[in-house]
């Protein structure tokens, strides 16, 4: 009966706290689909909503709207980089934007974050 009452939310694996997601595009995921789910929980928080994420230390509504701002970003710049015709291989020459570089981790690297974005976002162009 606590738990019900709690201002608590488990994100599980759909957030991992201040690094790159895992978006499983061969499973029928998408990086706008993921974005708009993470957008959907948190119109249901308050700032005083404690985040448990799938790996990290425990967040609030702000570090999991950080997190959407790293997405949105990340969106906005591949989608950039696509519209300049540039390919795979440049753009990982390039790396993630400076703000983001430290997000890479064991699981989701900058370079398998870059290969997510463009492989997503290149077909939907």
């Amino acid at each position: 009966m606590i738990w019900q009452k709690a201002n608590i939310v488990h994100m599980g694996d759909l957030y991992f706290k201040d690094r790159f997601p895992y978006i499983d595009l061969k499973g029928g995921g998408s990086v706008m689909g993921y974005r708009d789910n993470v957008s959907a929980i948190l119109d249901k928080l308050d700032n005083n909503t404690q985040v448990i994420p799938g790996h990290g230390e425990l967040a609030t509504r702000n570090e999991l709207l950080k997190f959407k701002h790293m997405l949105d970003d990340c969106i906005n710049w591949m989608r950039g980089e696509i519209e300049m015709g540039h390919d795979l291989a440049k753009i990982k020459q390039q790396g993630v934007p400076q703000e983001y570089q430290d997000w890479g981790w064991q699981f989701i690297s900058a370079d398998k974050w870059i290969t997510t974005l463009y492989e997503d976002l290149n077909t939907k162009s």
